[in-house]
C-alpha cells in the first residue's frame, strides 16, 4: 500500500505566508514609528547655539573655510540675510591651546572677505590674522572668534555668543 494521500500533495500556503509577511511589515514599521520620537527626545538640540561646524577628521589635516546656513540671523560681520536665516562664511582649524578654533572669514579692516592664506589668514587688502583670529599687526582687531567644542568626532560652534579677542 502506498503512503500516498488521496487527492494528491497539499498546496503551498502562499495566502498566509503573504498575509504573514504584511502583518510583520506593519509591525515594523509602527515600532519605527514609535521608536523614532522617543530617540530625538534625548537628542540635544541643534541650532545656532549648538552647531556642527566639521568633522574633527578633516579640520586636523589643515585650516578649512566653510560657507554655513545659519537659522537665525545675528548681524555678525559679513553675514547675508535670506529670509529667516543667514549665510556666513568661518574658518574652522586645528588650535593647540584650546582643540579648535572658529573665526568669522570677514575682515574688520577692510570690510572684505577673508581667506586662507599659506600660513595665515588674509583679506582683499594683505591684512592678516592667525588662523585663530589675532592679529598679525597689532594695530589690527582680531577677528570675530566663536566658542568651540568638540563632541563625538565634530567641531560645534556657538553663533549666538561671537567673542572679540582683546576686547
Amino acid at each position: 500500500m502506498s503512503s500516498r494521500h488521496p487527492t494528491g500533495p497539499e498546496p503551498v500556503p502562499l495566502l498566509r505566508y503573504a498575509i504573514s509577511g504584511t502583518l510583520a511589515l506593519v509591525a515594523i514599521v509602527l515600532l519605527l514609528l514609535l521608536v523614532r520620537p522617543f530617540i530625538f527626545s534625548f537628542a540635544g538640540a541643534r541650532g545656532d547655539a549648538n552647531y556642527i561646524v566639521a568633522a574633527t577628521e578633516d579640520v586636523q589635516r589643515g585650516p578649512m573655510r566653510l560657507e554655513l546656513v545659519l537659522n537665525d540671523q545675528h548681524n555678525l560681520p559679513g553675514e547675508v540675510p535670506d529670509g529667516e536665516h543667514a549665510h556666513i562664511f568661518v574658518v574652522v582649524a586645528p588650535d593647540l591651546s584650546v582643540g579648535f578654533s572658529v573665526v568669522d572669514a570677514w575682515s574688520p579692516v577692510n570690510d572684505c572677505p577673508v581667506t586662507l592664506g599659506a600660513d595665515r589668514l588674509v583679506d582683499c587688502a594683505g591684512a592678516a590674522w592667525t588662523y585663530a583670529g589675532v592679529p598679525i599687526d597689532p594695530a589690527d582687531p582680531p577677528l570675530v572668534r566663536f566658542p568651540a567644542t568638540e563632541d563625538n568626532g565634530a567641531v560645534i560652534a556657538d553663533f549666538t555668543q561671537p567673542i572679540t579677542l582683546g576686547g
